[in-house]
Parts: structure tokens; sequence; C-alpha cells
């Protein structure tokens, strides 16, 4: 048994379901076959913890890596933020960059507000659609994850 396995047995005895995302759970896709952790990524190549390489045509960090795994402009963009200090009370100027870039792109939004999660995302649109509205109920219907 590969060491990725092992750890996997171990987790599904702590974790419920093994992980905290549906999506990240191995036998989803190829049971037995494929990782469910990584040692290191590199564009579009994730090592298992046993150094076996596997090509993610598919996931890319769950939606979150378009660029590739490790990309080297992303990378140094996060290191010179960590060096700079990436903690404050204070508001960071590039939200402010982001803002104008956004409505540039898209200017009929006019302005643009930014959450820490998607379930935060969600609770922002609702109010905003309430007060847009006018209307108290709201019907939805989503995947948490889960």
């Amino acid at each position: 048994m590969s060491t990725g396995s092992e750890l996997w047995q171990k987790a599904k005895t702590l974790i419920p379901g093994g992980s905290m995302l549906l999506s990240k759970r191995a036998e989803m896709y190829l049971p037995a076959g494929w990782p469910a952790y990584f040692s290191r990524t590199s564009g579009c190549t994730v090592w298992d913890l046993d150094d076996r390489a596997y090509l993610d045509v598919g996931l890319m960090g769950v939606g979150t890596n378009i660029l590739g795994y490790s990309h080297p402009k992303v990378d140094e963009a996060v290191r010179r933020t960590i060096d700079s200090g990436n903690l404050s009370t204070l508001n960071a100027p590039e939200e402010v960059y982001l803002a104008e870039a956004l409505i540039a792109l898209h200017p009929w939004a006019g302005m643009a507000r930014f959450t820490r999660s998607g379930g935060e995302a969600c609770a922002v649109a609702v109010r905003i659609a309430r007060a847009a509205s006018g209307k108290d109920k709201v019907a939805f219907c989503g995947y948490h994850g889960w």
C-alpha cells in the first residue's frame, strides 16, 4: 500500500468522508488509482507522497489554479505580498486597484464588493437581491462541498 493510500485510510477514520470536500475524495475519480495527497506540483503535474507524477488536466485545485500549479509569476507576487506584510487593520491598496480593474471589465456593475468565501458572497448577493426587488423570500439551490 502506498504512503498516500495509508494516509487516506487513516483520514477516513478521523475526518467524515476523509476530506473537507466531496470533490477532493480520491475515490470519486479512480478508486485505488488516484492520489489523495500531493507532495509537490508544477504546471499541470502533481506528485503524490510516493513521488509518482500525475497530469491534472481536469481539476487544477478544484478550479483555483487556472494558470497551473506553481506558476512563477503568481508565486513571485505572493512572495512579494508576504514579504511586505500581508495582515493589517488598515486597508490594502490592491483592493482599490482590483475593484477598478473589475469595473473596467464589467462597467454595468458600477461598484465592486469583496468577500472572504463563497458562502459570504451568496449571502451578500441575497441581501442585494432582496433590497433591489423589495421581496423577502428567496428560492435557492446549491452545492457547498458535500
